[in-house]
């Protein structure tokens, strides 16, 4: 549950900037968390560990 929990206060971060900007962007930031959690949630059913992550990253620009 790490990963869904990074996930989606990645996604309250990057959206929290639209804020100042009304309702819509309110509604981007839930929609945003949402994606971002279900990304993080869905990451931790499959088994993914984030030194799992950092090395397929490091691994596909080492390339």
């Amino acid at each position: 549950m790490r990963l869904t929990a990074m996930f989606a206060a990645l996604g309250l971060i990057i959206s929290v900037s639209w804020v100042a900007w009304g309702f819509l962007p309110m509604l981007a930031i839930l929609l945003t968390t949402l994606i971002f959690g279900t990304i993080g949630y869905i990451l931790d059913i499959l088994g993914y560990s984030l030194n799992q992550l950092k090395n397929n990253i490091l691994e596909r620009l080492g390339e």
